[in-house]
C-alpha cells in the first residue's frame, strides 16, 4: 500500500474514531441527567467506545507507518479533536461556549498552530 493511501486511511480512521468517542462521551453526559437509566444504553456506549478505540489504534499505527513521525500523528489527532468536539457539542446540546471556555479554546488552537508551524 502506498504511503499516501496509508496516510489518507489513517486520517479517515482518526476522524471516525475521535468523532465516535466524543459522541459517546457526550451521550454519556446526556444520559447522566436522564430520568430513566437503562443498562442497555450504557452497554451500547461501551461498545461504541471499543469501536472508536480500535479505529484510533489503527489510525495511529497507519499514520506512523505512513509518516515515520509519531509527533505528526499526535498533532493530527489533536487537530481532529479541536474541530470535531465543538461541532458535536453544538449538535447534541445546542450550546455555545461561555467566555472562559472560548478563551481556552482559542488559546488551545493557537498552541496547536504554534506546534505545527514553528
Amino acid at each position: 500500500m502506498s504511503k499516501e493511501l496509508l496516510g489518507i486511511s489513517a486520517i479517515a480512521l482518526m476522524i471516525i474514531g475521535e468523532a465516535c468517542i466524543i459522541y459517546g462521551e457526550l451521550a454519556a453526559a446526556r444520559l447522566a441527567v436522564a430520568v430513566s437509566r437503562d443498562w442497555r444504553d450504557v452497554l451500547l456506549l461501551a461498545g461504541f467506545a471499543c469501536f472508536s478505540g480500535l479505529c484510533l489504534l489503527l489510525a495511529y499505527a497507519l499514520g506512523y507507518r505512513a509518516t515515520g513521525n509519531i509527533w505528526l500523528v499526535a498533532v493530527v489527532s489533536v487537530l481532529v479533536l479541536l474541530i470535531c468536539e465543538p461541532l458535536l457539542i453544538w449538535m447534541l446540546f445546542h450550546e455555545v461556549p461561555g467566555r472562559g471556555a472560548l478563551v481556552g479554546f482559542v488559546l488551545g488552537a493557537l498552541g496547536l498552530a504554534a506546534t505545527v508551524w514553528l
